[in-house]
């Protein structure tokens, strides 16, 4: 069976923006410009398998992020905007080391669920990741659409955080919230994380 298209476009996404990074420190402008063609083939690749149906468990340690409303709900542009029948569920941060931490030049995961709990199908779906607290050196790989969700349907939605070289201790502050091409907005969801500058060796 064929995997969710939108998630093969996320896989390339993601799969581009981290061969860039890595061909970039490679091989300067030549090597990043490969290492993102090299990593968008890859990342859609993965995009396909991991989202192919079938019943699947994570074999990794998953760390379920503990979530509260946002205390900055995102501002909507209109009072009239329809509320969104959709739901950010099963916040998770998987992360290289396990330590649940997103440290210096270390590429972590985090997973969601999307449910479209309406009564109508959701179009141009796109979940929205924001680092809230300032913190520099946190790069978020960008957001991929998912064009259309049926009633009933449940996508997981996979975002990918690396932690520079320069990145400093302390707490990152992430939203994470989905929008639809009708303008609606679903409840947005913060948590914090710790971070954790180079050691050097």
């Amino acid at each position: 069976m064929q995997g969710n298209p939108a998630a093969v476009q996320a896989g390339a996404a993601i799969g581009g923006v981290l061969g860039a990074i890595v061909g970039d420190r490679a091989g300067g402008y030549n090597g990043s410009q490969f290492g993102a063609l090299l990593g968008t083939v890859t990342g859609a690749a993965v995009g396909n398998a991991i989202t192919t149906p079938r019943e699947e468990t994570y074999q990794v340690e998953e760390y379920y992020v503990k979530t509260y409303p946002s205390s900055s709900q995102y501002e909507h542009t209109s009072s009239y905007e329809p509320s969104s029948g959709l739901r950010i569920i099963n916040l998770r941060f998987i992360d290289d080391n396990r330590n649940h931490v997103i440290d210096a030049e270390e590429d972590s995961k985090l997973v969601f669920d999307v449910v479209n709990d309406g009564d109508v199908p959701a179009y141009n779906v796109t979940p929205v990741i924001e680092e809230m607290s300032g913190m520099k050196h946190i790069l978020i790989s960008p957001s991929a659409q998912i064009a259309y969700m049926p009633v009933g349907n449940q996508i997981r939605y996979t975002a990918t955080i690396r932690g520079g070289r320069k990145l400093k201790t302390g707490q990152a502050q992430f939203r994470v919230f989905a929008t639809e091409s009708n303008g609606a907005v679903t409840e947005a969801h913060e948590f914090t994380l710790p971070t954790q500058k180079r050691i050097k060796k």
